[in-house]
């Protein structure tokens, strides 16, 4: 791992050197690297130091450490814990045909729907005064 690291450190620093070397050019909203007209330079360097980049390097190491340990603790926690149990009433055998007075029943006769529904006929309320 540790010579992934520096390998890493390395390229880094090397794209670094390559890129304190370009001219950015600002135009209105945009950047370019080609001058324009009106357009201003930006100072585009790295202000990271050497020591900082290997500060943040030693504390990604140590997350990932930290982390890797966290993961371990949390698998082995699941893997101990007791399985969930769910809690309340117990499920009812199913009723008899009889009594399940949703149910359509079967029609009896020819030619009749199964339980016709009863008729609802609206009744407009009788002018006030009157009963």
């Amino acid at each position: 791992m540790p010579v992934k690291n520096a390998i890493l450190i390395a390229a880094l620093a090397l794209a670094a050197a390559g890129a304190t070397g370009q001219t950015v050019y600002r135009c209105g909203s945009s950047y370019s690297a080609q001058p324009c007209a009106g357009g201003a330079a930006l100072d585009v360097s790295d202000p990271t130091t050497p020591q900082a980049a290997r500060q943040a390097a030693d504390a990604a190491k140590a997350d990932r450490k930290r982390a890797d340990a966290l993961e371990k603790a949390r698998l082995a926690q699941e893997k101990n814990a007791p399985k969930a149990v769910v809690l309340g009433p117990a499920p009812k055998p199913d009723a008899p045909a009889s009594a399940r007075p949703h149910e359509k029943k079967k029609a009896k006769g020819k030619g009749k729907k199964a339980q016709d529904p009863e008729v609802f006929t609206a009744v407009a309320p009788g002018k006030p005064g009157k009963k």
